[in-house]
């Protein structure tokens, strides 16, 4: 009986390889994010001028819409010129230190993404088919080009609009004087957020795999999901109308694009069954 007792359950010592697995990859990750960090810290003169850029009229997105607005004779869409980054104020102790800290942090996921991509693919691996191996190069591709697509339109439309709209709105003809810390916060956020969200398809994808999410589904439901995009676009954004209309367009492109994808992994696997079925029966 004592022989029985001391016996290892053969599911619970698989669990725990998982598990050990899991943490490997994970602390490999770490050490990526930090190695990104660190780049960020011998570069961070160039990623400072970045990160204030939207704050100034000479910023890229403003002159594009002045041009568009130039050429369709609509003059200049952003007139007044602005440069916040001067009347930004730190009021609290080590806010310049909590606000280059989570900026690093921030920055090195983004730079060091590409291996964390990987490091998640070699965990899950093992538990897919000979097919689905095949295509997990494109998987770990797109992940990373979704989300950097994201980071990108948040940073060239998202936060230059924002910025604009509230630094400009005053209805109290009271001057707006921002907190280093309170656009540290926001622009970290709203990057950080809209690349997630940009992964919608990759997730959808995957919930379509395991039989979570069907067309029929999406299709019946996307009345509702018009209403939950809206509502996590005003939670990404700033508090403006502008931003949250502007990040809820190529929201609601991905729910469509989000669609067809589940759309055709229905019809390949529905093929592949077909196949197998018939090879057996054979």
């Amino acid at each position: 009986m004592q022989k029985n007792k001391n016996k290892k359950d053969p599911n619970e010592m698989a669990f725990l390889d998982h598990v050990g697995e899991l943490r490997k990859h994970i602390l490999k990750s770490l050490v990526g994010i930090v190695i990104g960090g660190v780049i960020m810290g011998i570069f961070w003169p160039f990623f400072q001028r970045l990160i204030m850029a939207p704050l100034s009229s000479d910023f890229i997105t403003y002159r594009a819409f002045n041009a568009l607005g130039q050429l369709i004779g609509a003059g200049d869409i952003f007139q007044s010129e602005f440069d916040v980054q001067e009347k930004l104020t730190n009021l609290e102790f080590g806010g310049q230190f909590t606000a280059i800290v989570g900026v690093i942090l921030v920055g090195g996921l983004v730079l060091s993404l590409p291996y964390v991509v990987y490091e998640l693919f070699q965990f899950l691996k093992p538990g897919l088919t000979m097919k689905e191996l095949k295509y997990s190069n494109f998987i770990m591709l797109f992940t990373i080009l979704f989300f950097l697509t994201g980071v990108a339109f948040a940073y060239f439309l998202i936060m230059p609009l924002s910025v604009h709209f509230m630094y400009f709105f005053q209805p109290f003809g009271v001057e707006n004087n921002w907190k280093l810390i309170s656009y540290i916060n926001t622009f970290v956020q709203t990057l950080l957020a809209m690349g997630l969200v940009f992964l919608l398809p990759i997730i959808v994808y995957f919930l379509a795999k395991i039989g979570l999410i069907t067309p029929e589904f999406m299709i019946k439901y996307r009345k509702h999901a018009v209403v939950v995009i809206m509502t996590l676009a005003a939670a990404i954004t700033p508090a403006d109308l502008m931003s949250m209309f502007v990040a809820s367009i190529p929201l609601l492109l991905l729910y469509e694009f989000s669609l067809w994808v589940v759309k055709f992994t229905a019809k390949r696997d529905k093929i592949y069954q077909e196949k197998t079925t018939s090879v057996m029966k054979n």
